[in-house]
This record gives C-alpha cells, structure tokens and sequence, in this order.
C-alpha cells in the first residue's frame, strides 16, 4: 500500500509504472531464474561489468539438504551471464546424494544451467529486469525458468520492493498450479521486499512465490553484512497450503564484490550503469 500512495504522488513515475507493467506481461513468456536471490525470489541486483558473483545457498530440512550454487559475472550494460547447479540434495543421515529422474514425478534434479539477467533502468526510483534459469539436469532432462521483474525504490523508508512473473517447465518447478486466481494459467507471481535495518550492514528479507509446485513459498529472514564483500543470510521458509514444498532452515553465504554499489540503492536508487 505504501508503495502504490508514493507512485500516485508523482504522475511522471506513474507513468513509468504503467509502462513497466506492459513491458513484464509482453516480456516473460518469450524470455525469461535468478542470479542474486533474496532467498528464491531474485533481486534483480545486476553485477557490475568484469565483476564475479558467487552465493551458496543450504536448504535444511528433515535429514536432508538441499545445496544451490549460483555463479555469475558482469557482461555490462545492465546485464549479466553466469551458471547453476541447483537442486544437489544431501541425505545427512547417510551422507548419500538424493536425485530424480523420472519426468512422470517431477521435478527431475539436480539441474545444471546457465543463468542469465538483463536490467532497464527507468530512474532512481524503478528498473524493470528479465532473466532465465535454462538448462538439463542428470539426465539430460530439459528445464526453464523464465521471470520479468519490477523493482521500486522508496528512499525515505530505505525500502526495495519487487514484483514479477515468472513461467516455468514442469521439470524444473513440479507439477501444480502457479497461482490461485487463475490455475489454468502457466504464470505465477513472486513478490519480495528488503527493508534496510542497519545502514550498510543488516536488512530485512520477505518474500513469496505463488503456486503449489515443489518452489511455492513464503520465505522471512534477514542479511548481514559481516565483511565488505561477504553477506549471510538466515530465514525459514514456510510452504504455501497445498504446495509440495517442505518448510526449512535457509542460509547462504555469499560473495559480493559489487557490494558498495548495493548498499547505496536504498538511499540513492537505481544506478544507470553496471
């Protein structure tokens, strides 16, 4: 609600808010996760150019866990290009690696993809972004997802606020509904929010994505960062009702030499260039 009475305030910003709902609608079926997540729903923080990027991300839960890889570097112009190793699940009873793939129980994993994510800045305010998750997994089986971002900055509560769609293959997510306004449809919604604690060191994480396939959930949590380039993150994820998703512990751990430019968005807004 906040967010909608500060884009009203200004028509000029409206406008662009206007726009960048058109340019998702139009852009996501036919390009396309993430690279630098909050949890599972991406930020849209592009790397800058030559810059590398690394986070690892554990999923614990019920004697297993789960281990996502993401490794990206900046190409320029508001873009970047990277690979991923997603869904390496752990026994931790036996220390013996779970996988699937069978595509008759999806999803199928783990998966090896390469990423990629690409930026338009509209002002300090918005930037729209679009990005895909695409590749095969063990068994060679194929798998996408596809997202279109809108990311909004509100400089007086030190605030980022993100809203997308996403499409996705039935290998990659599972079967099920992505949302429940409209099951039929093969788009879904992820919504997420940092709010900054702690100047330059501590925000706050809430996020959710829409559906009842094995990635339907609300994630709450918070980073830290405890050196220049380096963050953790602490959360739980609580599956949303009916999803297959299992309610865990999540942590990462992640790299960011680009962090001085991050932690500025929320007090001076988008930056034009990466």
């Amino acid at each position: 609600m906040v967010w909608y009475l500060y884009l009203w305030r200004n028509k000029f910003q409206m406008k662009y808010y206007c726009f960048g709902i058109l340019i998702f609608f139009c852009a996501a079926s036919s390009v396309s996760i993430a690279q630098q997540n909050l949890f599972n729903v991406p930020s849209s923080d592009i790397t800058l150019k030559s810059k590398p990027f690394f986070q690892q991300q554990f999923n614990i839960s019920n004697g297993l866990t789960q281990l996502n890889s993401t490794f990206c570097l900046g190409i320029g112009n508001n873009a970047e290009l990277g690979f991923n190793v997603l869904g390496l699940n752990i026994n931790t009873n036996n220390f013996s690696i779970v996988s699937n793939g069978n595509l008759s129980e999806p999803p199928v994993y783990p998966f090896f993809t390469f990423n990629f994510q690409k930026a338009f800045v509209l002002n300090d305010v918005i930037k729209l972004s679009i990005g895909t998750q695409t590749g095969f997994s063990k068994d060679f089986h194929f798998g996408t997802y596809n997202y279109g971002n809108m990311i909004a900055i509100i400089k007086e509560t030190r605030s980022k606020l993100i809203t997308g769609i996403y499409q996705s293959s039935d290998s990659f997510l599972g079967g099920g509904t992505r949302n429940s306004f409209s099951p039929d449809a093969p788009l879904g919604f992820q919504l997420g929010i940092e709010q900054e604690l702690i100047e330059n060191w501590v925000t706050l994480i809430a996020e959710n994505i829409t559906g009842k396939h094995n990635l339907g959930e609300t994630t709450l949590g918070a980073a830290c960062y405890v050196l220049p380039h380096w963050s953790l993150s602490l959360g739980y994820q609580f599956a949303n009702r009916q999803s297959n998703t299992m309610n865990a512990t999540v942590a990462e751990v992640t790299y960011v030499p680009s962090a001085h430019v991050h932690k500025k968005i929320f007090r001076q807004g988008h930056h034009h260039k990466a």
